[in-house]
């Protein structure tokens, strides 16, 4: 006798966007530049074409942390494309 198991039924659990935004914010070096950070995640993110929302919406954060570091919304168009 052994444990049925249909792993079709069970979703992965996801963290959410804004809890891996904070993890990635703070393992960030004190000295490191994160506006350059972010945005190179930001571009990472932008080839991501799933249909889960998680990953856009994470990459918005990036976006806009960018964007407030420096640039403003310029800044943050110019990520977007």
């Amino acid at each position: 006798m052994g444990l049925n198991w249909n792993s079709t039924t069970v979703a992965p659990v996801m963290p959410e966007p804004e809890q891996v935004f904070l993890a990635w914010l703070i393992a960030q070096p004190e000295d490191g530049n994160l506006r350059a950070a972010a945005a190179q995640q930001a571009a990472r993110l932008a080839e991501y074409a799933g249909g889960h929302p998680g990953p856009r919406h994470l990459r918005q954060l990036f976006l806009d942390l960018a964007a407030e570091l420096g640039g403003g919304a310029a800044a943050s168009r110019a990520m977007s494309s």
